[in-house]
């Protein structure tokens, strides 16, 4: 495990430099402003946290953050140039719009964001950067990512090329109250046709309209007929604690 990775490292020099060479996964803490602090010798890491960076809930990559955001960008390219996945906390899409094009060959992309997405924001304008520089993309999650239903499917439709790529989603967010409906649901199964892992937050209440019922479960597997994992769910499930059922 990466503890005890770390504590061998630190005992014996040459264990420091094979765990320095052979690292592939890395979370980076600490304050963002301090670029003399980012690591160089992690080559060979393939999956990179940056949603723990402080200050913690501010824009990663603005002008109140690094000295210079776009040094900052290029300097975390320099420093891991063999990314596949990336965790990214995203205040406001100024971030990935930064670091997407220094990364086009990212496969495995998670957006962090907890607090309210900005209203002035055009649909999709997160998810767009993402898209439009990382084309090779097949896995997105947006579990942990506040914003609308309606910024999912105009992404889709702006680049169908990627969208036909994917092969997990996962919209498991308790950001949406009311889930996605049936057409949203339609819309995103047709536009992601490879999906193998979908993990959607629905509206199942037949109260209201456009609630997701067997004929929207009928659409997911015409449209997706490589699905192995389905994981439905009501925003309400999302939301509540879990009972000791003891």
């Amino acid at each position: 495990d990466v503890r005890s990775r770390n504590s061998a490292a630190l005992v014996s020099k040459k264990w420091l430099c094979v765990e320095r060479s052979t690292r592939s996964s890395l979370t980076l803490r600490g304050n963002a402003r301090d670029l003399f602090m980012l690591p160089s010798c992690f080559r060979s890491v393939t999956h990179l946290d940056l949603s723990l960076l402080s200050p913690w809930g501010h824009p990663l990559l603005s002008s109140s953050s690094p000295p210079d955001p776009a040094l900052f960008a290029q300097l975390l390219r320099h420093s891991f140039p063999h990314l596949h996945s990336l965790i990214l906390y995203s205040r406001n899409p100024t971030a990935i719009h930064l670091l997407a094009p220094h990364w086009p060959t990212l496969t495995h992309i998670k957006l962090v964001r907890w607090h309210q997405r900005p209203p002035h924001l055009p649909p999709a304008a997160d998810i767009l950067p993402i898209f439009q520089y990382c084309t090779q993309t097949t896995s997105l999650d947006l579990s942990s990512f506040y914003c609308w239903t309606d910024d999912i499917p105009p992404a889709f439709k702006a680049y169908p090329k990627v969208a036909q790529n994917l092969t997990s989603l996962n919209l498991l967010n308790p950001s949406f109250p009311e889930g996605f409906r049936a057409q949203e649901v339609e819309e995103i199964t047709k536009a992601c046709p490879n999906l193998k892992n979908l993990f959607i937050a629905c509206m199942f209440d037949p109260r209201y309209i456009g609630f997701v019922g067997d004929e929207t479960l009928i659409s997911i597997a015409v449209n997706c007929p490589k699905l192995s994992v389905l994981y439905l769910a009501d925003p309400s499930a999302l939301l509540n604690a879990r009972v000791d059922p003891e």
